[in-house]
């Protein structure tokens, strides 16, 4: 999720000499890392624990209308694999459109390995020995978890450790996302503007797959094993829209039809992107660049999910359609959540919200949330004598809460943050510029700073003196399941 190396910052040519004057940020800086991000990460990861707690509190099957709503905050598990595919894919999008080398894939592997199996193998140490070891009989039945393969035989979540089915999708993608890349540098383009058009329409191409896949995986004659409806495939329109972004936010800024771009850039927009974003059409302007509106409009897609128009809210077998509208609105739901973030506006409430410090401190330990928070769960139980789908969901959110976060504090700082540092060891002759495959925090290529850069900046890179906390991947701590599935 994260990468942590040297930062590149553009700088004015009097720094040359000693003194490096900073750009004011716009809603981005120039290395690509957005804290509104980060900050979105623990909005959805304390989603998915809320989401959790009301189901095996019982408020979820009550009649209560809170119950439905809180029933549809597995929707994190769209924003994180959104998120994923905005944050890892981005390198390669602007690799590809402005002609460069595609990032190191032996790099970009190691750095995703390193990210999340040290915390993940942690807390699968602790679920296996303390709730399952009475039912682990063979190497086999403990290696399946140990490799992220549980969702690939049936009545293989261990207890404490469901929702990782989510981490095993992730996963997937991480290995198949280097070959998306190629099929995107493939599709070729003579320039930068062609080459972005067919990098998006890659993106649409995932969209639509995961769609069909799930149409067709969910239909009644299907022969696909139930289990098909946990695969890649089923969320590559999840990870597609974020490719889509992607793409967008690494647009040629020399072009003036480019949607998204200039906030990512660290500049202010030019007279003919302000002239462009005027002239897009209201709709996708309202839909998409207005963050406060945006975020109403994906409030009230959460509350037509929470009716029966989505299926049922516990883990009754949902019908085919039922399936298929949820899958689709949470769709739209992390579009419009995202969508804002990462395009040119100034942000607004949204962006104020997920700034905060706390908001952000969450983000960067929403990982180990994410990880340890059904254990906590479960060790509420026997610590309360609360009996499962009968207790008090807010003693259970509480109590819950005040376990999950420590753990997840203890587990950033004592492994997965020394596990990043391993990811430099191999990258300290590298130049001052950030390394291009890193697949969360990017320096923008100097063709994609052209033109967007603030007035008087001269494009020269240095390395920063104090690296900031760097950008964590959604792909990896994000992960989430959805909530009715498999009960997490």
């Amino acid at each position: 999720m994260d990468v942590e190396g040297t930062v590149s910052r553009p700088v004015r040519p009097d720094s040359i000499n000693g003194q490096a004057g900073l750009s004011a940020p716009n809603i981005g800086r120039s290395d690509g890392w957005l804290p509104p991000l980060e900050g979105l990460r623990a909005v959805a990861v304390i989603g998915v624990v809320v989401h959790h707690v009301s189901f095996l509190s019982g408020l979820t099957n009550s009649f209560a209308r809170l119950g439905g709503m809180l029933a549809r905050l597995d929707v994190g598990v769209a924003i994180f694999f959104a998120l994923s595919g905005f944050l890892l894919y981005r390198p390669f999008a602007l690799a590809a459109i402005n002609g460069q080398s595609d990032p190191s894939v032996r790099r970009y592997l190691w750095h995703r390995a390193l990210r999340i199996l040290p915390g993940y193998w942690a807390m699968a140490i602790v679920a296996l020995t303390w709730l399952n070891f009475d039912y682990l009989r063979s190497v086999w039945d403990w290696a399946i978890p140990f490799l992220l393969a549980q969702i690939y035989e049936p009545l293989r979540l261990p207890v404490g450790m469901e929702q990782t089915w989510s981490l095993a999708t992730e996963a997937t993608f991480y290995l198949a996302l280097p070959v998306i890349a190629v099929l995107g540098r493939r599709m070729d383009g003579r320039t930068p503007l062609g080459r972005a058009r067919r990098q998006l329409a890659l993106g649409v191409v995932l969209v639509l797959a995961g769609l069909t896949w799930n149409a067709y995986a969910h239909g009644p004659d299907s022969p696909l094993p139930g289990l098909a409806v946990l695969w890649l495939p089923a969320f590559l329109d999840w990870f597609g829209i974020g490719i889509m972004l992607a793409v967008l936010a690494s647009w040629p800024s020399s072009t003036t039809s480019s949607p998204f771009l200039t906030g990512l850039a660290g500049g202010r927009p030019e007279r003919g992107d302000e002239d462009l974003w005027s002239a897009t059409p209201r709709g996708l302007r309202v839909f998409t660049f207005a963050p406060g509106t945006s975020w109403l409009i994906a409030g009230a897609l959460l509350w037509i999910a929470s009716t029966p128009i989505a299926g049922p809210r516990g883990v009754e077998p949902a019908k085919p359609i039922e399936s298929i509208t949820e899958h689709l609105v949470f769709l739209l739901v992390a579009w419009c959540v995202i969508a804002p973030l990462v395009g040119p506006g100034s942000g607004g409430v949204p962006r104020a919200l997920l700034g905060h410090r706390v908001v952000l401190f969450l983000g960067r330990i929403s990982y180990g949330i994410f990880l340890w928070h059904l254990l906590a769960l479960e060790a509420c139980f026997r610590l309360l004598g609360f009996t499962r789908m009968n207790s008090s969901f807010w003693v259970l959110l509480a109590v819950t809460l005040a376990l999950t976060i420590p753990v997840a504090t203890a587990s950033y700082y004592l492994i997965e943050r020394p596990a990043r540092r391993l990811r430099r060891r191999g990258d300290r002759a590298r130049s001052a510029v950030v390394e291009p495959d890193s697949p969360l925090r990017v320096a923008t290529p100097v063709p994609a700073l052209q033109g967007a850069a603030a007035p008087g900046l001269a494009l020269h890179l240095v390395p920063a003196a104090d690296p900031a906390e760097t950008q964590h991947q959604s792909g990896d701590r994000d992960q989430e399941q959805p909530g009715r599935q498999q009960d997490q």
